[in-house]
């Protein structure tokens, strides 16, 4: 398992920063799915019903992370 931050950029400015756990073969994107919700036209993503124009994560000490998790120890 790997500990992470979520970050989301939100239409209104505002950034939300939420911690989450990657299971092995589990990638970043696939957090965003169950946190995040559609709107009724299908055509936004919302958070807290807020659009969200951008996402990404970091590692807790601020690294960019893209991948999956493949079960070795991050560096």
């Amino acid at each position: 398992m790997k500990t992470l931050m979520l970050v989301l950029c939100l239409i209104n400015g505002e950034v939300a920063e939420i911690p989450i756990v990657l299971a092995i073969g589990e990638w970043c994107s696939d957090k965003i799915d169950k946190i995040t919700t559609v709107n009724e036209e299908g055509t936004r993503i919302l958070y807290k019903d807020q659009i969200v124009w951008a996402h990404y994560c970091i590692t807790m000490d601020g690294q960019y992370y893209v991948g999956y998790n493949d079960g070795k120890e991050l560096k």
